[in-house]
């Protein structure tokens, strides 16, 4: 019957995952840069690097653009099959969460948890951010199935399988870093009920860590140790007084609240809080249980290591938490299970309600994409970009024509000129050229022509979602636009416009 249910609960997951696809595939800078990198892979240009991290110091893993490339390379180039591939791959951790709360609590509980996550609608957005967050999810969840067979089945190999699931998370989520604390406090609280630890045992947890790390090493050696002489600057600062600042307890709060508004409840604010000091007393009650006290101890150790990022910063993205929910899905369906035992008929109720709560956001939310905490442009969307290319090939009907973009980042042409040799050459045989300023070092290879006296008379004007653009650079950009150019036609293609111009 566990196995039935579980098939049940896979397939409706995989349904949510893939509502409004493909039309609410994301395609934006981030995506089309990882396209370029994961292509030149393809073509033998191998890399050692990730891309930056939003400080623009450390950087990612670069794992995930060979994991990318074979995709890429069997569909043509295409986002559309990356996009399918996370989907199905975020709807296939409901396993690794069935057997993680499995071990901790039995099969019944385990049920619950799986459709908790199933049905989540911010594990839908993650399935729909085209993005290595997306793959930190699989291995938050292998950390913490190596973790729960070391400390509920006693097998040290979960030991090692954590570390390997730890260095996997940094790969892909640099971020992910937060869980070596987290791992030491794990090992702090649990390793006394746990067998002892051979030197054969350490040798491998350290190479099964070491070897997803492995390219920051290479890097760091190739580039002389950059990033590691950074580190009392970042720290210090110039002036020798420390860069971080610290979240207030307001803002963290928010942090917990918008977990149980996007996974169990989605109401306004003071709903959501009389449900979180309910969770509260139930968890003070449950945690001096003898029978459950390793296990809402790893739970809690879970939940709130995966918000410790949030002490060190005022941003509030979504992907900085990847997999924290999980460990708040496992005890509402540890929760559900008891409530389950006295009254069936209201806990498929309360399971009723998480599910049309999670279905309202999905509904709402994902027909653009992913959130604007994952991608501040909304709406940027492949299929409404192939719609714009579309009309200006036939507004250009074979003709040579350029093209310009108002973009996030600011005078990067990566997004357009990934989109124009991937779907507009291969559609329409040509290419225009790029008729303004694009900034040097980024990927794109359409030829840039700043001089408006030696560009085509035809020309269009792309302008994006303006989230994340200052308005002064918005207006200064337009401004320009329409000295040099004679704008015969507007048009508003999903969130954004392509304007039909000539020279004047």
């Amino acid at each position: 019957m566990a196995k039935f249910l579980l098939l049940v609960i896979f397939f409706l997951g995989l349904v949510l995952r893939f509502l409004y696809f493909p039309q609410n595939t994301y395609f934006g800078f981030d995506q089309a840069r990882d396209a370029y990198a994961s292509m030149e892979i393809i073509q033998g240009h191998f890399k050692i690097v990730g891309p930056p991290t939003a400080g623009q110091v450390f950087h990612h893993g670069v794992l995930y653009y060979y994991i990318f490339a074979p995709i890429y390379l069997i569909w043509g180039g295409d986002p559309i099959a990356v996009s399918s591939f996370l989907r199905i791959l975020n709807v296939v951790c409901i396993f690794p969460v069935f057997l993680i709360t499995f071990l901790m609590f039995g099969e019944i509980v385990a049920i619950l948890a799986s459709f908790l996550f199933a049905i989540s609608y911010e594990q839908t957005q993650f399935s729909l951010f085209l993005n290595h967050p997306s793959l930190a999810i699989v291995s938050v969840l292998i950390f913490y199935l190596g973790l729960s067979f070391w400390i509920f089945k006693k097998r040290n190999w979960g030991l090692i399988l954590a570390l390997f699931g730890l260095g996997l998370s940094i790969q892909f989520e640099f971020v992910e870093i937060q869980l070596i604390p987290i791992f030491i406090l794990f090992f702090l609280y649990f390793a006394k009920n746990t067998p002892k630890l051979n030197l054969s045992n350490i040798l491998i947890g350290f190479v099964a860590f070491i070897l997803p790390v492995s390219s920051f090493i290479v890097s760091e050696a190739v580039h002389n140790f950059y990033i590691l002489r950074q580190i009392p600057d970042l720290i210090l600062g110039n002036s020798g007084r420390s860069n971080f600042t610290t979240s207030s307890i307001t803002k963290f709060l928010f942090f917990i609240n918008r977990h149980f508004h996007d996974n169990l409840i989605a109401a306004d604010y003071l709903i959501v809080t009389v449900v979180e000091l309910v969770f509260v007393i139930i968890l003070i009650k449950i945690i001096f249980l003898k029978n459950y006290k390793k296990q809402i101890v790893f739970l809690i150790l879970w939940f709130f290591g995966g918000l410790l990022v949030y002490f060190f910063t005022d941003n509030d993205a979504y992907f900085y938490n990847t997999g924290t929910s999980i460990a708040l899905l496992i005890f509402a369906g540890f929760i559900l299970s008891k409530l389950y035992l006295k009254n069936k008929w209201i806990t498929f109720m309360i399971l009723f309600l998480v599910l049309l709560s999670n279905i309202s956001l999905i509904a709402k939310n994902n027909p653009l994409g992913p959130n604007e905490k994952i991608n501040p442009q909304k709406g940027l969307l492949l299929e409404d970009e192939e719609r714009i290319i579309d009309f200006i090939y036939q507004k250009a009907n074979g003709k040579n024509f350029a093209v310009n973009a108002l973009t996030m980042p600011y005078n990067i042409n990566t997004t357009w000129s990934y989109l124009f040799e991937w779907y507009g050459k291969k559609k329409y045989g040509y290419v225009p050229v790029w008729g303004g300023d694009a900034a040097g070092g980024y990927p794109g290879n359409l030829m840039v022509e700043k001089a408006r006296s030696a560009l085509p008379n035809l020309r269009f004007l792309i302008i994006e979602p303006m989230e994340g653009i200052p308005s002064y650079l918005a207006d200064k950009f337009l401004n320009e636009e329409e000295i040099y150019s004679k704008t015969l036609q507007k048009k508003k293609i999903g969130t954004m416009q392509v304007w039909v111009q000539e020279s004047r």
